[in-house]
């Protein structure tokens, strides 16, 4: 099962991607995530750690960061989340797509254990990154 939701920002995708890519800025636009770090630069091998709003933190790694995209796993017992991000440029600006899904043994218990939450906090969440880039944008100079 995957879970993805996708919303118009009027920004373009190299400002997303600068959003992305400073890791420990996410809290600034992700409400479920209360840390965020990543060690080294941000590319395809980079590890890090989150903390989500409720929960211990955990490990992550980067499987893919492209010029339009980027994708994270973190482990879980006999399972791995992974959350890809992905962007495509449209009339005035990024078509952002968010999607979350779930592989190994114990899949379908972790969907059932935080796929709610996930399908409900990723709304909010893309709303709260379109706020802040187009805030961002309207304030530059």
């Amino acid at each position: 099962m995957m879970i993805e939701e996708s919303i118009d920002i009027n920004v373009t995708p190299d400002k997303v991607m600068a959003c992305y890519s400073d890791v420990a800025g996410w809290p600034r636009w992700d409400p479920d995530t209360r840390q965020a770090s990543i060690d080294g630069p941000f590319r395809a091998g980079a590890t890090g750690r989150l903390r989500p709003a409720k929960g211990f933190a955990v490990p992550m790694r980067f499987t893919s960061v492209t010029e339009h995209s980027f994708t994270v796993e973190a482990p879980a017992p006999l399972c791995k989340m992974r959350f890809e991000h992905e962007l495509v440029p449209v009339a005035g600006g990024t078509r952002v797509t968010h999607r979350v899904s779930f592989e190994g043994l114990l899949a379908g218990f972790f969907r059932r254990l935080v796929g709610a939450r996930v399908r409900t906090g990723l709304p909010v969440t893309m709303a709260s990154l379109k706020q802040m880039l187009e805030a961002q944008a309207s304030a530059a100079p």
